[in-house]
């Protein structure tokens, strides 16, 4: 059977510390939670705005005999994970926010290390906004630059498990990895799930509560579940972002 290690960046071990730091002003310098990211092997430029505190979590699979969910992972096998997850210039990453007008849940990135393989990267690109987003990496998951990405988005570039034989000795090499990317200038709408080895181009919408499992074009608006191209925006030069931003 699988064996789960992990090790939280943010949870459970500084849980204390985020609590005392959300009680006063230290989460009001965002500056200040990307240096302490920086030194738990996270790369967030300089330019970059963290907005509360994402969940980062570095796990390890393993098909070994016995089941552990949670054991943590040691100094040296945490040096494995240092710089798979980045953060570009002036992006904007938000958590749990109660300011209006949108909903919000905690951002988590979690890069996931699949047996002998390397850990999955999360490469997030430059002036990319998005809150309260889950992404999970056994390959890679790449957000190009000035991608937008709404609340409650799924991106994962593996299921986690396995359709037959779960559980057994070889479920984790018999995983299906397929990388995933978001195009430049392209927009994620709310609670929208990205499925592995999707590849949305470069411009495109989608949707709101989308499920795509198919790669979509450049300049493609798709929408619903499983998600279907209902237009094209190959003829408009700015991205999608950018419009919404000028209307």
């Amino acid at each position: 059977m699988p064996t789960y290690r992990s090790k939280f960046v943010s949870l459970p071990d500084d849980q204390a510390f985020y609590r005392q730091a959300e009680e006063g002003p230290f989460l009001t310098d965002p500056a200040h939670v990307a240096n302490l990211l920086r030194e738990r092997g996270v790369s967030v430029d300089d330019s970059a705005v963290i907005s509360n505190v994402p969940r980062i979590c570095f796990t390890s699979v393993q098909d070994e005999v016995g089941y552990s969910v949670y054991k943590e992972l040691n100094e040296k096998e945490i040096d494995a994970f240092r710089g798979v997850i980045s953060i570009g210039k002036n992006s904007f990453i938000e958590s749990d926010s109660d300011r209006p007008p949108f909903h919000s849940a905690c951002t988590k990135l979690t890069s996931v290390k699949a047996n002998a393989n390397p850990p999955g990267k999360i490469t997030i690109g430059d002036r990319v906004q998005m809150m309260g987003v889950a992404i999970v990496s056994y390959s890679h998951v790449e957000i190009c630059d000035d991608v937008g990405i709404a609340p409650l988005v799924t991106i994962m570039d593996c299921d986690g498990h396995t359709t037959e034989g779960r559980g057994t000795d070889t479920e984790i090499a018999r995983l299906e990895v397929l990388p995933v990317k978001i195009g430049n200038g392209s927009w994620i709408g709310t609670g929208a799930v990205i499925m592995k080895g999707v590849e949305i181009g470069k411009n495109c919408v989608v949707s709101a509560n989308s499920v795509v499992f198919r790669s979509v074009p450049d300049g493609s608006i798709v929408m619903g579940n499983p998600a279907r191209i209902i237009k094209s925006l190959k003829n408009q030069k700015t991205s999608p972002l950018s419009r919404s931003l000028m209307d």
